[in-house]
């Protein structure tokens, strides 16, 4: 979870149990129950949706990894067929083989 939205979410249920424990006092200036538990009830459902987030993150840089080792894998097969073809065949007939470099 990040710093700052740790931060919120603690926040918010800090403020939930200050409420409900002076209820007594802050219902007669407007702020009802119903208030304090849709609160809560946020307050949670962010904790919630950032775990899963954050572990989306995490399969995200795993898939990262993952695809960048088999690009790495793809370049390296793609440098060895090259430089057989180059040095096997004249660079006019390169092109026949797929290989569109240069030199």
């Amino acid at each position: 979870m990040s710093k700052v939205y740790a931060d919120q979410v603690a926040k918010a249920q800090f403020l939930v149990a200050g409420l409900k424990k002076n209820f007594g006092l802050v219902s007669p200036r407007g702020i009802s129950k119903e208030q304090i538990e849709r609160l809560e009830a946020a307050a949670k459902e962010a904790a919630e949706m950032n775990q899963e987030v954050e572990a989306l993150r995490e399969e995200i840089r795993m898939k990262a990894a993952s695809a960048n080792k088999k690009l790495t894998e793809v370049k390296n097969g793609m440098t060895n067929v090259k430089q057989i073809v180059k040095r096997c065949f004249e660079q006019e007939r390169w092109i026949d083989f797929g290989v569109t470099d240069k030199r």
